[in-house]
């Protein structure tokens, strides 16, 4: 079923460029990335290390056939060799879809090589006056704190998955109407791999120079949402708020429900020494009691699942030591479990084009159920266009 949708989408974006093909003043651009990342991870220290090579492209094309119309596709292929492909699932996470239309695919899986394919970007939008419409794949970014959104209820991404910038997207149909400047109601529904539908309102405005946003809708069709978020500054200091509470459909009057709630506080000094702190309580300990911090790794369940206990602290500082290198330092700590993780950045400028950066993520786990430690190192080379 999941081919057949694919198939009449190609279709769709097919027919929809032929029938305007036509136009004399169409506008078109493509742009993307292709980067060289070699990684090597140890699980445990008594375990062998895993080594992967990562040849990873990005296209970006956009195209504006009319005044009103544009038409949007992403696609990211990734060539990956080595020994993790040996680890249990790991082919078949990297080809899993979660959208409506599958439209990820491993083009070839040997023993110690892989290549895949992934559409996550493929929708066209209607513009006109204070509309914005939007149809197809696309990425619905609700979220306003830096490391954990529990109002981005459509696209949840983790922040250990930094070689990913553009995140994942969804399969939904948005609408939003601009009332001012500063004023805006949107309406999105989206539709996953297993039929199950997330539908949601969202309403933003300024008030005295700071943003607030109302949404309310449901999650998956299994939980009924409600949540609201706020960004300000004072004196310099940047501070952002977001929560949501999920309410079970089922059992609705006599289930406890689940809330996620994100505090975050940032400022740069005058030297441009960056400062970023964020705390989040999400009442998760019973679901995630059996498992580690790896097993969110790649990304959260959801929005209603950022972390695997209540509490989790974060801070991080980033520097410009020269106006071609950046460092930063990262840590956050899940206090329940009295699990740390520590994280090393590196980028140096090597042209406008060219980047080079060196990344070490460290897990210490103290808490019987989880890895006692896991290192990753990532080296990686990246041309832009």
């Amino acid at each position: 079923m999941r081919q057949i949708r694919r198939i009449i989408l190609s279709l769709y974006i097919i027919s929809f460029s032929i029938n305007n093909n036509a136009q004399e003043n169409k506008n078109w651009s493509l742009s993307g990335y292709l980067s060289e990342m070699l990684s090597i991870i140890m699980i445990d220290p008594d375990s062998a290390l895993l080594y992967e090579n990562l040849l990873h492209n990005r296209l970006n094309f956009e195209w504006n056939p009319s005044k009103n119309w544009k038409l949007n596709i992403g696609m990211r292929n990734r060539l990956i060799a080595g020994n993790i492909l040996q680890y249990s699932g790991y082919a078949e996470s990297i080809s899993f879809d979660k959208g409506w239309v599958d439209l990820s695919w491993n083009v070839f899986d040997e023993k110690n090589m892989l290549l895949s394919a992934s559409f996550d970007r493929v929708f066209v939008t209607f513009e006109k006056d204070k509309w914005n419409v939007k149809l197809g794949r696309q990425r619905i970014n609700w979220g306003q704190t830096l490391v954990w959104n529990p109002n981005d209820i459509f696209n949840t991404y983790s922040y250990f998955d930094f070689d990913y910038v553009e995140r994942s997207g969804c399969d939904a149909v948005r609408g939003a109407y601009y009332h001012n400047a500063t004023s805006s109601t949107e309406l999105a529904v989206s539709v996953d791999y297993n039929n199950d539908v997330t539908a949601a309102l969202l309403h933003r405005w300024n008030y005295k120079e700071t943003d607030y946003q109302l949404i309310g809708g449901v999650l998956t069709g299994n939980d009924v949402l409600i949540g609201g978020a706020c960004t300000g500054e004072i004196g310099g200091l940047n501070l952002r708020g977001e929560a949501t509470y999920f309410q079970p459909v089922k059992n609705f009057t006599d289930t406890t429900g689940t809330i996620g709630i994100s505090v975050g506080a940032d400022y740069v000094f005058s030297n441009s020494l960056m400062l970023q702190s964020e705390v989040l309580y999400n009442n998760v300990s019973s679901v995630f009691k059996h498992i580690g911090v790896l097993g969110l790794y790649a990304a959260p369940l959801s929005a209603k699942y950022l972390s695997i206990c209540d509490w989790t602290a974060f801070l991080q500082a980033s520097y410009p030591v020269t106006s071609r290198f950046t460092g930063s330092l990262s840590g956050m700590y899940f206090i329940n479990i009295n699990t740390f993780y520590v994280g090393v950045n590196g980028t140096f400028s090597l042209s406008d084009n060219w980047d080079l950066s060196a990344i070490v993520q460290y897990f210490v786990g103290n808490d019987n159920q989880l890895s006692s430690q896991t290192a990753m190192g990532f080296l990686r080379l990246k041309y832009s266009f």
